[in-house]
C-alpha cells in the first residue's frame, strides 16, 4: 500500500522491514547487530542493573530460580543496595513471564531496599515495576500515584532514561484506558528526552508505543515510521519480549494493510518467543494474530481453533480485557458465519459477564472519582470566598489611590503657586527699577492665589512660628465650623491631645531646618468630633521678607476611616489565614509572592515577610521550580490545578497537595494565582501502614490469611506454567486449647509468637509461614525439589518445637502435627490446602507430634 500524501515509509514498506529482520528460521530470537562504536555503546543503556537482570530477557525462568539464594546472601550482608538490584531483576523476570503478583512484589521489595540504601534512582525504578505492574492487573489508580512518586524522585535526582521509563508507563496506561492521542503524547515525551544512541532498549519501547497509539489515530503513515525505527533499534538488542512486541505491532498493521500472510508470519513467530519464554500472555496474543488473519482470509474453522486458544489463554491468567476482546470476535465471527454453532451461546454468556464485569469497575472508579471531588468542594468554595474579599479590598485600594491622586494635585496646585510667588519677590529685591511692575504681577498673583485660596475647600493657613495665623481660607467653616477670625491666634486645645506634641515638633522643625513636612492630625469641630487633616506645609519668606509657614490642609477622615477598615479586615483576614493548616499565598502574574500566611514557615521554612517580593523560583529553588513551573503556566493561563508532591523539609521528607486557583480581575484578565498547599505526610505514612498491616497477622509478625491466599493462588500459577512442584505444611499446635486455659490467654498469645519465631528461623529465604486460624499455621515451599526434601523439613521443624517454651510460669513443652501435602504437576490452590489439611488429621490420628504426607497427581 503506497504512503499516503508522499510522506512517511508507508504501511508495505514497513512490513517488508519487520519482515526481513524476521527472516531467520522461526525457533531464532532476533538478531543481534554488530557492536555499535565504543562513545555509543556506553550509552546504549545507562541504567545501574544486575547481570541477573539482564539474564532475564532471555533465561527468565533459570533466574526466578537463581535469584532467591543470591537474595538471601545479600540480606545476609545487609547489603540493601544489592538486595535492591536482585529485587529489580526479580521483577524484570516476573514481567517476561507475566507474572503480575509477582512482579508487583518484587517491585515492593525493591522500593524499601533502595530507601534503606539511599538509593533514589533504584527506589524510583521499584516504583516503575510496582506501577507497571498494577497498570497490566487494571488497578490503574494505584498504578499512576506510584508513577507519579517516582517522577517527584527522578526531579530531585535526574536520570533521563528512568524518567522516559516513567513516561513509557504513562504512554502503556494511557493506551489501556483507550487515550490513543495521550500514548503518543507521552511516547515522544520520552523520546524527547534520549540522545542518539542513550538508552536503546528504552528508545526502542518507546517506538513501538508510539507506532501502537499513532496506528489507533489513523495515522497510519506515522505509525509505519515509528514501528520501522523500532525495528532498527531492536536489531542492536538481545530481547526476545521486545521482539515479540514488534512482532504484534507489525500484525496489527498487516491487518491494517489487508495482508494475512505477513500476519500468520508474526503470530506464528510470537508463538515461538511465547514459548521459549513460558509466557502465557504472548501465547494468547500469537492465536489472536493467527485467529484474526484466518477470519480476514475466511477459514473459518482455523479462525475458531485460534480464537479459541487466545481465549483461554486470556482466562487462565485472568486478564479481562484481553478476554473480552477476543470474545468480541469469537461471537462476532460465529453470529457472521456459524449462527446456528452450539459454541455461540456460552461463549456469548461470557462475554456479557465479562463486559458487566468492566462496567462495575469502571462504575466503581467512577465513584471514586465522585468522592475525590466532593472532598474538595468545600475548599473550593472557601477560596472563592477569599478571592471575593480580595476584589473588593482591591476596589478600596483604587478609591483611596485616586483619591490621593486628586490631593496629590491640589498641593501641587498650591506649591506652584508658591514657587511663582517666590520668583516675584526674588525679581523685586533684585531689581528696584522694575519695582512697580513686580508689585502689579505681585497683586495680580496675590489676587489669584487669594482667589484659588477663597474658593478651595481645602483649608489654606499663613502661620508665624509662635502659632499665630496671618491668613486662614473661609473653607475653615465647612471643614471644622469655625469662621476663619476664630482661627487667627492659636487654638492648641482643638488639636486633638494624642496629636499635639508630634504637630508641634512639626512646627518646629519646619522653623529650624526648612523645606517641608506633611502631618496628619486631628482637629476637633465645633460640634465636638473630631476632624483628620492632612498638611502638607512648608517654609517660605513672606511679604515682608520674614519667615513664615504655609501649609494646606484637606479632610481625609473618610480615607482613614476605610483604611481603618480595611486594616481590621486585613487583621481578621490574616488571622483566619494563619490559623488554617495550609500555606495560603497570591502569587501575580511576575511569579512575586503578594501574600503568604503563617503556615509558610512550616511549609517553606521561611516566615512570610522573607517571601513577600520574591519570585516563586528563588523562594521555592531550581529542582522544585522546574517540576512545578508546568501547573504555574497553567494557573496563569486561568486553569484550576490540583497535584501532589513532596520536598526535603528540615532534613525530612514532606508530602504536599497543592492547589492553584487563579485570580481573575473584573475584565476577565488573570491578575495572578492563589496557592493552597496542605501538609498530607501523615496521611501518606497511614496509607503505607496499612497497607502494610493488611498483609501481617499483629500478634506473631508473619504473613495473614489474606496474604497467604495472594501467595498460594500465584505460586500455583507459576507451578501451572513452568511445571515445577509445589509443596504446603499445615500446622497446628497440640492441645492448644489446654495451654491457654492452665497458662491464661496472655500465656497462650506468647506461645503462638514464640511458635511462630521457631517456624520462620527455619524455612528457606523463599518459603512462607503464616497464620491462618487461632493456632493454625501453614509453610508454602515452591520449587520443592523432590517429597523427600519437604519431609525432612517437616522434621526439622518438628524438633524445631520440641524445645520447652520459656513462660512466666515456667516451662512448657509444646508439641505440634504438621500435614503435608506435595504436588509435582498443576494442581488448583484449593485442592492442595485440602490435601494438606486431610494429612494433618492423619497426623492427629497417629499420635499427635508427628507428620503425614499426601502426594498428588
Amino acid at each position: 500500500m503506497a504512503a499516503r500524501g508522499g510522506k512517511g515509509l508507508g504501511v508495505s514498506a514497513l512490513l517488508l522491514i519487520v519482515l526481513a529482520w524476521a527472516g531467520t528460521p522461526a525457533t531464532a530470537t532476533p538478531p543481534t547487530a554488530a557492536p555499535a562504536a565504543p562513545a555509543s555503546a556506553s550509552r546504549a543503556d545507562t541504567v545501574e542493573r544486575d547481570p541477573l537482570e539482564t539474564r532475564a530477557l532471555l533465561e527468565p525462568e533459570a533466574v526466578l530460580h537463581e535469584v532467591v539464594p543470591a537474595i538471601r546472601n545479600a540480606r545476609i550482608a545487609n547489603d540493601h543496595r544489592r538486595l535492591a538490584l536482585l529485587y529489580l531483576a526479580q521483577a524484570n523476570a516476573c514481567r517476561v513471564v507475566a507474572d503480575w503478583n509477582c512482579q508487583r512484589e518484587a517491585g515492593l521489595q525493591a522500593r524499601a531496599e533502595a530507601r534503606q540504601a539511599n538509593a533514589p534512582q533504584l527506589e524510583a525504578r521499584g516504583l516503575i515495576a510496582e506501577s507497571r505492574a498494577r497498570i497490566a492487573m487494571q488497578d490503574y489508580t494505584r498504578g499512576e500515584r506510584l508513577l507519579g512518586e517516582a517522577e517527584v524522585l527522578l526531579k530531585a535526582s535526574p536520570q533521563p532514561e528512568l524518567l522516559a521509563d516513567v513516561f513509557l508507563a504513562y504512554s502503556s496506561m494511557s493506551y489501556s484506558l483507550g487515550k490513543h492521542a495521550l500514548a503518543a503524547q507521552y511516547a515522544e515525551r520520552g523520546l524527547a528526552l534520549l540522545a542518539e544512541g542513550e538508552g536503546l532498549t528504552m528508545q526502542a519501547r518507546l517506538q513501538r508505543n508510539l507506532a501502537r497509539a499513532l496506528s489507533q489515530t489513523g495515522r497510519i503513515d506515522e505509525a509505519g515510521d515509528a514501528l520501522a525505527e523500532a525495528t532498527r533499534l531492536a536489531e542492536r538488542l538481545s530481547d526476545p519480549k521486545l521482539g515479540a512486541e514488534l512482532y504484534l505491532e507489525a500484525a496489527r498493521l498487516a491487518r491494517i494493510a489487508g495482508d494475512q500472510t505477513t500476519q500468520r508470519v508474526n503470530g506464528e513467530r510470537i508463538l515461538v518467543l511465547a514459548d521459549r519464554l513460558k509466557n502465557s500472555q504472548l501465547a494468547g496474543l500469537g492465536h489472536e494474530v493467527l485467529g484474526l488473519a484466518a477470519a480476514d482470509a475466511g477459514d473459518g474453522d482455523t479462525a475458531l481453533r485460534e480464537l479459541r486458544a487466545a481465549q483461554q489463554s486470556f482466562r487462565s491468567l485472568e486478564l479481562v480485557s484481553d478476554e473480552l476482546r477476543v470474545l468480541r470476535e469469537l461471537v462476532g465471527f460465529l453470529l457472521r458465519e456459524r449462527p446456528s454453532s452450539a459454541d455461540l451461546p456460552p461463549l456469548f454468556e461470557r462475554f456479557l459477564a465479562l463486559d458487566n464485569t468492566l462496567a462495575q469497575n469502571e462504575r466503581a472508579q467512577a465513584a471514586d472519582d465522585f468522592d475525590a471531588r466532593l472532598k474538595y468542594a468545600e475548599r473550593e468554595n472557601e477560596i472563592l470566598r477569599l478571592q471575593a474579599e480580595t476584589t473588593l479590598a482591591g476596589e478600596r485600594e483604587r478609591a483611596l489611590a485616586e483619591s490621593n491622586r486628586l490631593s496629590r494635585t491640589l498641593m501641587a496646585l498650591g506649591i506652584l503657586t508658591l514657587i511663582v510667588l517666590a520668583v516675584f519677590f526674588v525679581v523685586q529685591r533684585r531689581s528696584h527699577r522694575r519695582l512697580q511692575g513686580v508689585l502689579a504681577k505681585l497683586g495680580e498673583s496675590e489676587l489669584q492665589y487669594r482667589t484659588l485660596a477663597e474658593n478651595s475647600s481645602d483649608l489654606v493657613v499663613r502661620m508665624q512660628f509662635d502659632g499665630r495665623r496671618l491668613y486662614v481660607s473661609p473653607s475653615t467653616r465647612e471643614l471644622l465650623g469655625f469662621e476663619p477670625e476664630e482661627l487667627m491666634q492659636p487654638r492648641w486645645e482643638l488639636v486633638h491631645p494624642d496629636d499635639r506634641e508630634r504637630l508641634r515638633q512639626a512646627i518646629e522643625a519646619l522653623a529650624r531646618d526648612g523645606g517641608s513636612t506633611t502631618v496628619v492630625y486631628r482637629a476637633q469641630h465645633r460640634h465636638g468630633h473630631y476632624v483628620w487633616i492632612e498638611a502638607l506645609a512648608r517654609r517660605v519668606t513672606g511679604p515682608e521678607g520674614l519667615p513664615e509657614i504655609l501649609y494646606t490642609g484637606r479632610d481625609i477622615s473618610t480615607r482613614v476611616r476605610a483604611e481603618q477598615a480595611l486594616a481590621a479586615i486585613q487583621a481578621r483576614l490574616r488571622a483566619v489565614t494563619d490559623n488554617i493548616p495550609a500555606m495560603i499565598a497570591h502569587i501575580d502574574t511576575q511569579e512575586r509572592y503578594t501574600f503568604a500566611n503563617g503556615h509558610s514557615g512550616r511549609i517553606l521554612s521561611k516566615l512570610p515577610d522573607a517571601v513577600i517580593g520574591r519570585t516563586v523560583r528563588e523562594v521555592r529553588g531550581e529542582a522544585i521550580y522546574s517540576e512545578i513551573k508546568g501547573h504555574i503556566a497553567a494557573a496563569l493561563r486561568g486553569e484550576r490545578v490540583t497535584f501532589e508532591g513532596q520536598a526535603e523539609v528540615d532534613g525530612q521528607t514532606r508530602h504536599y497537595q497543592t492547589s492553584y486557583v487563579p485570580d481573575v480581575g473584573a475584565d476577565g484578565k488573570v491578575q495572578g494565582y492563589f496557592s493552597f498547599i496542605f501538609d498530607i505526610t501523615q496521611l501518606k505514612t497511614a496509607e503505607r501502614e496499612l497497607e502494610r498491616q493488611a498483609r501481617i497477622d499483629g500478634l506473631t509478625g508473619v504473613a495473614n490469611r489474606r496474604y497467604f491466599d495472594e501467595r498460594l493462588a500465584s505460586g500455583v500459577a507459576r507451578g501451572r506454567r513452568s511445571g515445577a512442584p509445589i509443596a504446603l505444611l499445615y500446622l497446628d499446635i497440640d492441645r492448644f486449647k489446654a495451654i491457654n486455659d492452665g497458662r491464661g490467654h496472655a500465656g497462650g498469645d506468647q506461645v503462638l509468637r514464640e511458635f511462630a519465631r521457631r517456624l520462620k528461623s527455619n524455612v528457606r529465604e523463599g518459603d512462607l509461614v503464616a497464620r491462618i486460624g487461632g493456632d493454625e499455621f501453614v509453610v508454602l515451599v515452591e520449587g520443592a525439589e523432590s517429597l523427600a526434601g519437604v519431609q525432612a523439613l517437616a522434621a526439622k521443624l518438628l524438633r524445631a518445637i520440641e524445645a520447652p517454651f520459656e513462660l512466666p510460669g515456667g516451662p512448657l513443652a509444646v508439641g505440634t502435627s504438621i500435614g503435608l501435602a506435595y504436588s509435582r504437576r498443576s494442581v488448583t490452590a484449593d485442592r492442595l490446602l485440602a490435601a494438606a489439611d486431610q494429612a494433618l488429621y492423619q497426623a492427629k490420628d497417629a499420635g499427635r507430634a508427628t507428620w503425614r504426607a499426601v502426594e498428588l497427581d
